[in-house]
């Protein structure tokens, strides 16, 4: 490509694009129906029980919200739900978590668990990455999990989560832009099971760090914000800074002007 010329902009998936259009339309309207198409409504919960994968997914079916993401073990429970439900829902996808929360697993097994998590439905993976490389100075390692991860999902929207709640600034810009590199979809902040959540600071780090991508690239990833998510001025705060996806356990209070009180 010549110097100076203009690079092709493209979204890393078709659901980024989808995400950032949400986004646009939401804030230009302030329109409930937007942000819930932005809202990954979890439940990570170590003592969860079924009737509140039950309300999670039936909530999911009235709001449309973007995605549920619940523990692999009950990915096919939530899609029986789903496909045996009265009022379909062909908007709302599932979405699991991988060597979480804490993220040290060896790359084989969180390739091993993604195998599984698309065997039985689904369509997201939200993995945390080996903190340890990072804090190690072993980006090398770092990469070759991103790789093989990114991989192993098949173009399913894969999002790593950073945990930025134990990175430096640096650090943070670092995986972001290794991740963005390596064709992660989405940069996600925190699992919600460290000393604190998402924060201001984080997001305009992984916004810098996707734009210098971006620049380099023509290529646009999306930004979850997740951990402490906990109200209407919230939600608008971190997609006005440049979130394309909000990870919270209290999207219905979210979207009715509540105050979450979950950790997540």
């Amino acid at each position: 490509m010549p110097y100076g010329a203009a690079k092709m902009i493209k979204y890393s998936h078709a659901e980024v694009e989808k995400d950032y259009k949400a986004r646009d339309n939401f804030l230009a309207t302030k329109n409930p129906t937007y942000l819930a198409e932005l809202i990954d409504s979890t439940l990570l919960k170590a003592d969860l029980v079924k009737t509140q994968i039950d309300l999670l997914c039936n909530e999911a079916i009235e709001h449309q919200f973007k995605s549920i993401c619940l523990p692999q073990s009950y990915l096919s429970y939530a899609k029986d739900i789903f496909q045996n439900s009265i009022n379909k829902n062909e908007k709302t996808k599932l979405c699991t978590v991988v060597s979480f929360p804490l993220g040290y697993s060896t790359t084989d097994a969180k390739v091993k668990e993604i195998d599984f998590a698309l065997q039985k439905g689904a369509d997201e993976i939200d993995f945390v990455q080996n903190i340890t490389f990072v804090k190690n100075g072993d980006f090398i390692s770092l990469e070759n999990e991103f790789l093989a991860l990114a991989k192993a999902a098949q173009n399913k929207v894969t999002k790593v989560i950073l945990e930025t709640a134990l990175l430096t600034s640096e650090e943070i810009y670092k995986c972001t832009f290794l991740a963005a590199k390596c064709g992660i979809h989405i940069i996600k902040t925190s699992t919600g099971f460290s000393h604190r959540g998402v924060s201001v600071e984080d997001i305009k780090i992984i916004k810098n760090a996707l734009e210098t991508h971006q620049k380099e690239t023509g290529v646009i990833l999306g930004i979850k914000a997740s951990g402490g998510v906990r109200s209407l001025k919230d939600a608008y705060k971190f997609i006005q800074l440049g979130a394309t996806r909000l990870g919270t356990s209290g999207g219905v209070a979210i979207l009715q002007d509540k105050t979450n009180v979950n950790n997540y």
